[in-house]
């Protein structure tokens, strides 16, 4: 089983070292078939390995010891990629799986998942610039707002160099386009945001919303947001 970006099919597994994780690999050591394995879902990010993911594996246990950043951010994740919940009984090396939310029947064998489900998935990259928690009114409209027209109003739960993710309600679907005021800034230009995932109401026990990516910030905007989350919000990367 080879820990690199270069299989057919890569899947990253969120397990603590131990006999859990070994039976894990055994079970997915499949022709084609890459893990990347971290300890904890940060590890990904500390570890700098960006590869496209088709597929996410959870041991159960390991998200239970999670901080609540981490399981924010997964709560995330899930929605993007084919994902299973993974629980590992050592004594007899039994694992038994449940996917997040209803787009994969239960139970299904690990092996069988990623063969059946990641390995079809479009690869994806995990976004790479980190967050910060910030709880600012948002406005966003489908047009260019116009005087009189300012938007519906939400809030944002979080703000990265990409993006930002809002509690919303009403229907928008992955790759839609609108327009973003955020009120709070001193430059209030619209800014064109693109949808890149959705959280439906009533989904997962988690607030419904929609995670958005910014097409363009001034360079007044990207000033701002900087001072409200943080000294390397906007920073680029190397």
């Amino acid at each position: 089983m080879t820990d690199n970006c270069s299989a057919v099919t890569t899947i990253l597994l969120i397990c603590r070292e131990g006999k859990s994780r070994q039976i894990y690999q055994a079970e997915l050591d499949l022709p084609g078939v890459s893990l990347v394995c971290v300890q904890a879902l940060m590890g990904f990010f500390h570890r700098g390995v960006y590869c496209p993911l088709h597929g996410i594996l959870v041991d159960m246990p390991t998200y239970m010891r999670s901080s609540e950043e981490e399981k924010r951010l997964l709560t995330d994740l899930v929605v993007l990629f084919p994902a299973l919940r993974l629980r590992c009984q050592e004594a007899t090396g039994e694992v038994r799986t449940l996917p997040f939310g209803t787009a994969y029947p239960g139970n299904t064998p690990p092996a069988v998942f990623v063969q059946k489900h990641c390995a079809l998935a479009a690869p994806r990259k995990i976004r790479t610039s980190e967050r910060s928690l910030l709880n600012m009114p948002a406005l966003l409209n489908r047009s260019l707002p116009v005087e009189n027209v300012s938007g519906t109003r939400s809030v944002t739960i979080n703000v990265s160099r990409g993006g930002c993710f809002l509690i919303w309600f009403e229907q928008w679907a992955v790759g839609d386009r609108g327009w973003l005021v955020l009120p709070e800034l001193e430059d209030q230009t619209p800014i064109a945001v693109e949808v890149c995932s959705v959280r439906l109401w009533g989904e997962q026990h988690v607030l419904p919303g929609v995670g958005v990516k910014f097409i363009e910030l001034t360079g007044v905007q990207r000033i701002e947001l900087n001072r409200l989350g943080g000294a390397s919000l906007m920073q680029e990367e190397e």
